[in-house]
């Protein structure tokens, strides 16, 4: 049915595919659907897109949002909304440059601070792992039975890195600072937080100005003692 329906969606026209698109959007949001299924949904959501018509433009814009309101209200499809607003935002069958991209970006990241609620809900997934496992938080800890807290976290800086490169933005120093705070040197930030975050930066580095870079390495970076730092935190200290 979800093939048939995705099959559909690819081969008619706008106004029936908006509505296979919004059934393909609340089957998605069916509870306790399997994890397979899960990820099956979107990807037929999307592939509703592949057809690059300019015309889908609007739709695009519309389910980015909706992605945004899921995020917001931080709840049970939270994973798969960042998922799929990730690649939604990659999402380009053209292959070529669409002004409508960037202006979505600028959207999400301007009018709906996509940036501030990112951080705000990595932080907040962070703090539920952290008390459902009572502090002891591995690579494979669940966060709702479905989706893991390294996928969870993953999909978060994922989002935000593609975010900044694709919207040739740089990210603001405090915003920057509340993220290593969150990843680095907060006291419920596992190993596993810190692996992921010294990544982040190191992948990120760039989509700070230079001010901003070296403003984070004198209030942050240089703060580290390098005795607990990994290998790897130890060459972006020196790097940065």
């Amino acid at each position: 049915l979800i093939e048939l329906l995705g099959a559909i969606g690819r081969g008619c026209q706008e106004d029936s595919a908006a509505r296979v698109l919004e059934v393909l959007w609340d089957m998605a949001h069916e509870d306790q659907l399997h994890r397979s299924m899960l990820d099956h949904l979107p990807y037929c959501h999307l592939r509703v897109f592949s057809e690059g018509r300019s015309s889908y433009d609007a739709l695009k814009r519309d389910y980015c949002l909706k992605c945004m309101t899921d995020l917001q209200r931080n709840q049970g499809w939270l994973a798969s909304a960042l998922k799929h607003l990730y690649e939604l935002l990659l999402h380009n069958p053209t292959n070529t440059f669409k002004r409508s991209e960037l202006d979505l970006i600028s959207l999400l990241v301007n009018k709906h601070d996509v940036i501030s609620a990112l951080i705000q809900s990595l932080s907040t997934c962070q703090l539920h792992v952290w008390n459902k496992t009572h502090g002891h938080v591995t690579i494979e800890k669940s966060m709702d039975d479905r989706f893991t807290y390294e996928e969870s976290a993953k999909s978060h800086l994922d989002l935000l890195s593609l975010l900044l490169k694709k919207g040739y933005l740089y990210l603001i120093l405090k915003r920057g600072q509340e993220l290593w705070d969150i990843l680095i040197t907060n006291e419920k930030a596992s190993s596993l937080d810190h692996e992921l975050g010294l990544n982040w930066f190191i992948t990120c580095v760039d989509d700070f100005n230079r001010d901003s870079q070296l403003a984070l390495f004198e209030k942050r970076v240089s703060k580290l003692d390098l005795i607990n730092l990994s290998p790897k935190g130890t060459n972006y200290k020196s790097n940065i």
